[in-house]
């Protein structure tokens, strides 16, 4: 008997290739450098059963309806905003992802390894790193008491976290150790954090004319869209630093750009843009010295990306055996007569 065919569209872990070439004949899209392009991804699903796919992957009403053979679809993501679940159900083809953790201690969190990257964002960017780099590549020492380059200090400095969620109060544990004062603001108080950590609740406005660092980690909805924009900007310190690890279209990026290139705040460091899969950054904008800038490594260690792939073979292998995957987005369609 023939096996099931899935088509993986990047490369993963080979511990969680091998267990599903166990059970499936599987074709997996070689290239880790992008987000896979629409030709790439309908060539590949061309008689398969079964998708792996990840956050970045655009799985629209066109490649559902191109893949007739299509039963499953499994995702990497927590969330199914880039995958037409409406198309899905139609087709009656069940998708599931991995699970959101209710606390930063599942194996398959990301809560920390996020955290981790925001906080070198902000100190990569305070410290003026990447320039220091490059002056090494070039040959150029200053000296240890040169004002060639400058940085900012970031140890007793004021933290400002838009979003007190799990990576928010992450980041506030990691601010306590360098001495700085944290200011959030949330539609909900954490009055036990703010006991044990010292975090402060401020206004929205506050916030922003307070803080030293700004480090955004609200959930992205049409309320938070464009959060942060011109008039923010004006309200920001010509010395503070913006960090964005939540997601792109948090921050209006024309208004970011405008805001860096007239110093109306002193950088920024982003590993989310607007237009992700595939954004498309201004040339000036990329040049800028005093902007980082990182291309989605959010969840990018190898441990824990490896938890992450065997957290999706665990669901494609629960379906193959009849069960009823855990985290399905569109349940409805088990409870159809005909299916």
């Amino acid at each position: 008997m023939d096996k099931s065919k899935i088509f993986v569209t990047q490369p993963i872990e080979e511990s969680a290739l091998k267990r599903l070439q166990e059970v499936m004949d599987v074709q997996v899209h070689p290239d880790a450098s992008r987000s896979i392009e629409k030709p790439d991804l309908l060539e590949g699903l061309r008689g398969c059963d079964y998708l792996f796919c990840r956050l970045g992957d655009v799985i629209d009403a066109e490649v559902i309806e191109a893949s007739p053979d299509l039963k499953f679809i499994a995702t990497m993501a927590t969330g199914s905003a880039q995958i037409d679940l409406e198309a899905a159900t139609r087709h009656k083809i069940p998708v599931a992802g991995r699970s959101v953790p209710k606390t930063g201690f599942e194996p398959d969190s990301i809560i920390e390894e996020t955290a981790d990257l925001a906080w070198t964002l902000l100190m990569t960017a305070a410290r003026r790193i990447l320039e220091g780099v490059e002056l090494v590549r070039e040959g150029i020492f200053p000296g240890g008491q040169s004002p060639y380059i400058l940085g900012s200090k970031v140890n007793e400095k004021t933290l400002g976290i838009i979003g007190l969620g799990r990576v928010g109060k992450a980041m506030a544990r990691r601010a306590k150790g360098f001495n700085m004062k944290v200011l959030y603001y949330d539609t909900y108080r954490s009055s036990d954090f703010e006991s044990e950590w010292g975090a402060v609740p401020v206004s929205f406005e506050d916030l922003l004319k307070e803080s030293d660092f700004v480090t955004l980690h609200p959930l992205y909805t049409p309320e938070t869209h464009h959060l942060i924009g011109k008039r923010e900007f004006s309200l920001m310190k010509p010395t503070a630093f913006l960090i964005n690890t939540s997601r792109g279209p948090v921050v209006d990026q024309e208004a970011l750009i405008e805001a860096l290139r007239y110093k109306e705040i002193a950088g920024a460091a982003l590993d989310v843009y607007e237009g992700e899969p595939h954004p498309k950054l201004p040339e000036d904008f990329v040049a800028m010295k005093n902007v980082v800038l990182t291309p989605h490594l959010g969840s990018a260690v190898a441990e824990k990306r490896e938890i992450m792939t065997h957290a999706v073979v665990d669901i494609i292998l629960d379906f193959i055996a009849g069960r009823e995957p855990d985290h399905l987005f569109n349940p409805e369609i088990y409870s159809a007569q005909d299916i």
